[in-house]
């Protein structure tokens, strides 16, 4: 831990506002902040001070230090399984019943970020990115967009900030997906081709971005370019079948995939084809997919009762 997040650490832990340790050390709280959140050196009149003043030294300060970056971890955790069951109540409620607790969640999200130059920065701002990510979606599918594009920067933002690449691909495809569904095509696009960009990134994540640029050349007037990058996409849905899914993707199945190639062929025009892949990639879906509440639409396309969504 870098010694201003070790100093913070110690005085939160013994429950001190930084206020009241610079009244007690007699430095301003502006400086004292400068310090503790990595902006300016730490002198050592000043790890003095704060070891006086907490009745510690600096091995009990170390130690204190470490059991708070286990408890953000802990924390964290604890955030992961939280986010993970809403998204599954989302698939049976549908979106607006969850985005109030996703709010708060967010609230959260903003103290993870301040835990950037901490132990645990890096995992406390890819928590915080999914969190936006996640309410972004949320705030698209309910029909507050500009609230969606807010969250969905600060999602990309502290996703960089992270270096998680996985984090970063979803960011950038999200918001890539609200451009497109509010008829953004370039910016789409180059949100895409962004993603695509992103090295390391989860084949599963990839495979789905390629469907997704596959839709916007078919949605452009570009048909043979939306056909090649579609016969890659499947290629590459091949040959990540047996990859696991990321934590943040569990819908990524070949039946979801399905329902891409499904709403490509039928933008391109290919309508009894798009019907039979529909009608398959609905079958093809595991059981608590199928019912979920985002599955409705393909669920009432599949039976003929809707068109494809494009």
């Amino acid at each position: 831990m870098e010694p201003g997040s070790l100093l913070r650490a110690a005085r939160e832990a013994a429950g001190m506002a930084l206020r009241e340790m610079a009244r007690r050390t007699h430095y301003s709280a502006s400086y004292l902040s400068l310090i503790e959140s990595g902006k300016r050196a730490v002198p050592a009149a000043v790890v003095a001070a704060y070891e006086s003043t907490l009745g510690s030294d600096l091995e009990r300060l170390t130690a204190v230090a470490r059991s708070a970056a286990s408890v953000d971890t802990s924390t964290l955790s604890d955030v992961a399984v939280m986010l993970s069951a809403t998204r599954r109540i989302e698939d049976a409620t549908g979106p607006i019943a969850v985005l109030p607790a996703v709010k708060g969640m967010a609230t959260m999200a903003e103290t993870f970020a301040d835990q950037a130059r901490s132990r645990t920065g890096t995992a406390a701002a890819s928590m915080a990115s999914e969190i936006d990510q996640y309410r972004g979606w949320l705030e698209h599918a309910t029909g507050a967009g500009a609230a969606s594009r807010r969250s969905l920067g600060k999602a990309v933002e502290l996703a960089r900030h992270s270096g998680a690449p996985d984090r970063l691909a979803h960011g950038l495809s999200f918001t890539a997906y609200v451009h497109a569904e509010t008829g953004r095509h370039a910016e789409a696009a180059a949100l895409s081709e962004a993603v695509l960009a992103v090295p390391r990134v989860h084949p599963l994540i990839r495979v789905y971005e390629r469907f997704q640029r596959a839709r916007l050349h078919a949605v452009t007037g570009e048909p043979r370019e939306a056909q090649r990058v579609l016969v890659a996409a499947d290629r590459a849905a091949e040959a990540a079948e047996d990859e696991e899914k990321p934590d943040a993707g569990y819908w990524y199945t070949p039946g979801f995939y399905g329902l891409q190639r499904s709403r490509v062929l039928r933008i391109l025009g290919q309508a009894e084809r798009a019907q039979e892949e529909v009608r398959a990639a609905v079958d093809a879906l595991p059981p608590e997919h199928r019912r979920a509440e985002w599955a409705a639409k393909w669920r009432r396309a599949a039976d003929g009762l809707a068109d494809i969504p494009h």
